[in-house]
């Protein structure tokens, strides 16, 4: 109703499929620009950037710009986020610090005023997806995890070591960020990586050891740690 557009029917939302008969999806978000999402207490960095995927694949599908779509997106999270909360979403978004005027992102803590608000949302320049695609596909730590994905498919641990060797660097320091690219839930596999890729690089792994646990990594971190955006 505030866009002034079409409905979806529930019916449609549940059966899954959205398109008309000629396969073309309704564009109910056509005219979408700018995108609050309310972060609750208890989200991690992790949670918030599950929530920020879902809505761009949602604007992909429904406007006709699909992923070319240019919106103007605030985080609004709780008062008591730490600037340690706001750095993981800066990871997530491969950049770091988010910045209104070049990234296309914006944070407003709840704690402000109305004023504060409409002003970011006034400063924070709409920009579309493919930035945040190319800043990942350059982002080490992506490409890091990304080749250690590439050598889970593999029967040879010696590449799974070298890979963890280079995870493990490019994460030094900063280890408990790995929750950021793990699937829900993030925190407890992130854990179970970091321990994980600890025991690759200080143990001698057999073949048969290798072939019992290589698939625990796709199974902890999310295929958006990858590649994918």
């Amino acid at each position: 109703m505030v866009l002034g557009s079409g409905m979806i029917s529930l019916d449609a939302l549940r059966g899954g499929s959205l398109a008309d008969a000629g396969g073309v999806n309704p564009r109910v978000l056509e005219d979408l620009r700018r995108v609050l999402l309310v972060v609750p207490s208890h989200f991690a960095a992790a949670d918030t950037l599950r929530c920020h995927k879902s809505v761009w694949e949602w604007v992909s599908t429904l406007s006709s710009a699909g992923d070319q779509h240019e919106l103007a997106f605030i985080f609004v999270l709780p008062p008591e986020a730490s600037s340690a909360d706001e750095g993981g979403l800066a990871l997530g978004l491969s950049v770091d610090f988010i910045s209104p005027l070049s990234t296309g992102h914006a944070v407003w803590r709840q704690s402000g005023s109305l004023d504060e608000l409409l002003a970011l949302l006034n400063q924070t320049r709409p920009m579309d997806l493919l930035p945040l695609k190319a800043r990942r596909a350059a982002d080490a730590k992506r490409n890091a995890l990304a080749q250690l994905r590439a050598a889970s498919l593999q029967d040879d641990p010696s590449l799974a070591v070298r890979a963890a060797k280079t995870v493990l660097d490019v994460f030094a320091g900063m280890e408990h960020s790995l929750d950021i690219y793990c699937c829900p839930p993030s925190h407890q596999h992130g854990n179970h990586l970091r321990t994980w890729l600890r025991a690759l690089v200080t143990g001698n792994v057999t073949p048969q050891q290798w072939m019992s646990t290589k698939q625990q990594f796709n199974d902890w971190v999310a295929g958006s740690a990858q590649r994918e955006t």
